[in-house]
């Protein structure tokens, strides 16, 4: 199985080759496209991925797929993929590309629970908070969660933040018993 970061340190050199040349946004529509078609065959993907298919063959069947669709470039970090034996990185493309894309535009995706939805004045503050403290532009998602009773929980990656009421409710309870049996 191949590792994520194999594929992470893959498709941000891509980006940043892209980058340096002037092609980000072309490169950006590339991924989308590659991604969507090895998603959505599997057939596609079987030969791709086969130890015993000739890397020839391979680099053959991008070029008919894909062919004047993509740039140069992508076709060439298509070919580097399969000379170096990382086709699967291509498992994880979809995934991966969104995240350093989001990275490389200064965006940071951010999932808020709350029993109210942040609306108006309420979200705006909240999002400008949120880029103080990420330096980057917030993209929330906002969760009606009624079971966290108020508060909010936030999840910007894999920071998770539990300001609610029900979290504080736990801990409470969790401090009364632990003092009731000592």
């Amino acid at each position: 199985m191949l590792d994520k970061s194999v594929a992470i340190t893959f498709v941000n050199a891509l980006l940043d080759v892209a980058s340096k040349r002037g092609e980000f946004e072309r490169i950006e529509k590339d991924l989308d496209l590659v991604s969507d078609v090895i998603t959505r065959h599997d057939n596609l993907k079987k030969v791709l991925f086969h130890p015993t298919i000739s890397r020839d063959d391979k680099k053959d069947l991008i070029k008919d797929v894909f062919g004047e669709p993509v740039s140069d470039l992508m076709r060439n970090f298509l070919y580097l993929l399969i000379d170096r034996r990382k086709e699967r990185v291509l498992e994880f493309i979809s995934e991966i590309y969104k995240e350093a894309i989001d990275e490389k535009k200064g965006i940071v995706k951010v999932r808020v629970q709350t029993v109210i939805p942040l609306t108006g004045e309420r979200l705006d503050n909240f999002k400008k908070q949120l880029h103080k403290i990420t330096g980057r532009t917030p993209e929330i998602e906002i969760v009606r969660n009624p079971d966290i009773l108020g508060g909010m929980i936030v999840q910007i990656g894999n920071n998770l933040i539990d300001g609610s009421v029900a979290n504080r409710l736990q801990n409470l309870k969790n401090k009364l018993l632990s003092v009731r049996t000592a």
